[in-house]
């Protein structure tokens, strides 16, 4: 089994496009739930690839060393890990890898929420069979472990399609993304009923490396 689904360029393709669409929604610039849900729209249309979003409690090391730092997603309650509609993560799972377009900016993420160590801006897609096996097992960087909440994926997933504005934005960056094997347009028009059409840009980050 190959230990990435998509080479660098092609992760980063699908990245740009699905933040370049949402940044300027204001706190959806940093929204698991539409780096998931467009991603793996985008997977499934145009690399074949069947993948399906899963939200839940999700630990993730991101710096080695004698004391590792681990970023948590969720809830944490008398040292235990939880998730719930306030506290969660959402990422792709394929039958074979997670995955999470939302990587390149934890950098980002994580010093919003006043995380005092360093995050390289990495791509992250790992083999599920690769999996730690418990959240203290968290030692290496790119070290992972999940905790899929089946009932919140489901209430979540509802509440982001019920939304016809959500619709819409999968629509844009379908058409920004264009074909596999074109040359990537570095910016589109988006335009609605309520006011004139915006030009939406790439953003200029993207990730150097893979955990």
């Amino acid at each position: 089994m190959a230990r990435l689904l998509l080479p660098l360029s092609d992760y980063n393709r699908v990245y740009q496009v699905v933040h370049g669409v949402i940044r300027d929604l204001g706190t959806a610039e940093r929204s698991c739930i539409h780096f998931a849900t467009m991603g793996a729209y985008l997977l499934n249309k145009h690399y074949k690839v069947p993948a399906r979003v899963v939200a839940g409690a999700f630990g993730l090391c991101v710096n080695g060393g004698a004391i590792p730092d681990v970023a948590f997603f969720g809830r944490q309650d008398a040292g235990l890990l939880s998730s719930d509609g306030s506290g969660f993560h959402m990422w792709i799972q394929t039958e074979t890898h997670l995955i999470d377009f939302m990587a390149p900016i934890f950098p980002e993420a994580f010093a919003e929420h006043g995380a005092t160590f360093g995050t390289p801006r990495k791509m992250l897609q790992r083999p599920l069979a690769e999996e730690a096996a418990a959240l203290a097992n968290l030692a290496t960087p790119g070290d992972f472990y999940a905790m899929p909440n089946l009932d919140l994926t489901q209430e979540l997933a509802d509440e982001f399609f019920d939304r016809v504005v959500n619709g819409d934005l999968m629509k844009v960056a379908d058409a920004w993304f264009g074909k596999r094997t074109g040359k990537q347009k570095p910016s589109i028009m988006m335009g609605d009923s309520h006011g004139p059409p915006i030009r939406l840009s790439l953003p200029s980050t993207i990730a150097t490396g893979a955990w």
